[in-house]
């Protein structure tokens, strides 16, 4: 596979070329066989996915949290969603949301492969913003949750503003994908509605003061949380 095959399969990479498809095919261990199926679906379709590095991540945050509750807003084709499920150890409680319907059936025609009842999951068709603040107005408990951000780009400042506002007595692990927006937010010539949301979000969560951690694979993970 050509670098430019992969750019169409998981987004622009911030690494030198040829280096993330050697570091795909050689030294991430995906959690299912069949994801490499679903990966060359949006390959095909050319829709960008969760790269492989990235899902590994999104599986360490979850296993080294051990969330009852994860709420995903951006569900896709699933892959993320695919990941989160492999890094489970305990019973858990998915809420995934999409607006794309169609998305939504594509990660069901999936999802009999992983042939485990070890979670609860729910599909919402729906705009995530409107699913987050179902769940912040949900009453606080003693339960670890876990929040991955993969929705529309320009809403990340909304979401990030709701989560800083209304999220901070939860026991409560956050990871926004994309925040390295292929490379384009270090330069400051781009002004596109999504290049000034990114922006904006390191602002804020600068502004924050809060401990973050930046995971510079795929097209970056930011990661932090708030704890009890």
């Amino acid at each position: 596979m050509t670098s430019k095959d992969s750019n169409r399969k998981y987004g622009n990479s911030i690494y030198k070329e040829g280096l993330e498809d050697w570091i795909h095919s050689e030294l991430v261990q995906r959690p299912f066989p069949w994801l490499k199926e679903l990966e060359e679906k949006a390959l095909q379709d050319r829709f960008p996915v969760l790269s492989p590095a990235s899902g590994s991540v999104l599986a360490f945050l979850v296993s080294s949290w051990k969330p009852e509750y994860i709420l995903e807003l951006g569900t896709g084709y699933g892959i993320s969603l695919f990941w989160t499920i492999s890094a489970l150890s305990s019973f858990a409680k998915i809420t995934t949301v999409d607006r794309e319907p169609q998305f939504i059936e594509i990660t069901k025609s999936f999802l009999p492969k992983i042939g485990s009842n070890s979670f609860d999951l729910e599909f919402r068709e729906g705009e995530c913003l409107d699913i987050l603040q179902e769940f912040l107005n949900s009453p606080v408990t003693q339960s670890r949750e876990f929040l991955f951000v993969d929705c529309d780009k320009i809403r990340y400042p909304e979401v990030l503003e709701k989560i800083l506002s209304q999220g901070r007595d939860r026991k409560l692990r956050v990871a926004f994908d994309n925040v390295l927006w292929h490379g384009r937010i270090a330069d400051p010539s781009n002004q596109a509605p999504s290049d000034q949301a990114v922006r904006k979000v390191w602002s804020m969560i600068q502004d924050s003061k809060l401990s973050y951690t930046l995971f510079p694979v795929g097209d970056g993970i930011l990661c932090f949380d708030f704890s009890q």
